[in-house]
Order: structure tokens, then C-alpha cells, then sequence
């Protein structure tokens, strides 16, 4: 499968998780929800994100640190990725990325002040990618990469709320969400290399409940 570069890895996942209970009851359907009309869904989450960008003339290299605490049940991970491009004509050269499982004390952050956050060394197995103007393909060569990262909060406390009202299928959908953010500064260790980052600190609650006819 070719996969075209452009969005941000990290944004996406960031997006996919604050979207993820939207999407599963959009998919799931009117009729899923038939034996029981009202369900309800509830996500609250806390992470960190730096990115570390080193250029040789044009030619760039983007590393990044994502972490993703989940406290209510759902699965916990953190992730790298490491993108080389050339800035002058705006391509993708080539990039890592993966994710490994995080068990909750992998991961401490400071949830009311986001003053800090610290993620213990783990080991996540990165796949290459090489990419041309039309994309990017597996290479199928993969390596593992001791991974750790602390995170320092700058700035102003940040927050946010967001709700919505959506119908499907003789059903309505009722999202909630809030949460916090602030810029950080960040030590990211990959493997032998340490290196300095820029990033936020956030926490996120949403629920959301879905109502059937």
C-alpha cells in the first residue's frame, strides 16, 4: 500500500484519537444500536508530543516523541518518528515510525499544571519507509529503538471545549469535549542520540452519547 506523506504522523494520531468514539458509532450503525437505545462512551486521556528538527542545507530531518496515556481502559502507547525531506522542494525522502504498548506507569505528567512529564525508556520497533513525489513504500527493513523523553512546560495553561449534535440512521449523537494544553520543551533520547525538542503537554476528556429511535 502506498502511503502519501503531507499530514503530520503525529497530528494524525492526535486527531484520530480525540475522533475515536465518533468514528465507531458512526460505523457501527443504526441498527447495532436497535437492542439498546441510549449508549454512552467515555475517553479520558493525557500525552505529550515534542519534535526535534536538524537541516543540512536543505536537506532536513524531523524527530518526534508522542505519548498517549489513556485512563479510561483503552489501550496506551508511545510512538517515534523520524522524517527525512528536503525543504526546498517540499519531499518526502524517507521515514521511520512506530509504536509500542505503554502500561500507565511508563508515562507520568502532571495533569493540573502540565508543569511536566516524563516517559520512561521503552523500546518501539520502527518500519522504514522510502518515499518518491507519489508517495512512500514499506522498505521492509525494520530496527528498534530505545526511546525515552522529558518534557518541561512554557507558557500559559491552554483549554478547551468543543460539542456537537450529529443523526444517523433514526439515530442522534451527542459529543463532549474539554481539555488542556501548554507548549513544552523536551529531551527526546533515541537510542545514542540526544536531542533537544518543542512540543505541548495536554489532557483531554470526551463523552459522548448516542440516543436511538
Amino acid at each position: 500500500m502506498r502511503v502519501h506523506s503531507g499530514t503530520s504522523t503525529n497530528v494524525r494520531r492526535a486527531m484520530t484519537a480525540t475522533a475515536a468514539a465518533v468514528v465507531a458509532f458512526a460505523m457501527l450503525g443504526s441498527t447495532a444500536f436497535a437492542a439498546a437505545p441510549v449508549v454512552h462512551d467515555h475517553i479520558a486521556s493525557s500525552g505529550a508530543v515534542a519534535t526535534n528538527t536538524a537541516c543540512v542545507g536543505t536537506l532536513c530531518t524531523a524527530t518526534s516523541v508522542f505519548a498517549l496515556v489513556d485512563t479510561s481502559g483503552n489501550p496506551s502507547q508511545a510512538c517515534a518518528d523520524i522524517t527525512r525531506y528536503d525543504s526546498a522542494a517540499f519531499v518526502a525522502l524517507g521515514y521511520e515510525t512506530g509504536c509500542a504498548p505503554l502500561a500507565q506507569a511508563g508515562f507520568s505528567i502532571d495533569t493540573k499544571g502540565l508543569a511536566a512529564a516524563t516517559l520512561s525508556p521503552v523500546d518501539i520497533t520502527l518500519q522504514a519507509f522510502a518515499c518518491d513525489a507519489t508517495g512512500c513504500l514499506p522498505t521492509g527493513t525494520t530496527r528498534v529503538a530505545h526511546v525515552s523523553a522529558t518534557y518541561t512546560g512554557t507558557g500559559l495553561v491552554n483549554t478547551f471545549r468543543a460539542n456537537s449534535k450529529s443523526t444517523f440512521g433514526g439515530c442522534a449523537m451527542y459529543f463532549v469535549g474539554k481539555g488542556t494544553s501548554r507548549e513544552a520543551s523536551a529531551t527526546l533520547s533515541i537510542g545514542t542520540q540526544s536531542l533537544d525538542a518543542l512540543g505541548s503537554l495536554f489532557t483531554s476528556t470526551q463523552k459522548t452519547k448516542v440516543i436511538c429511535h
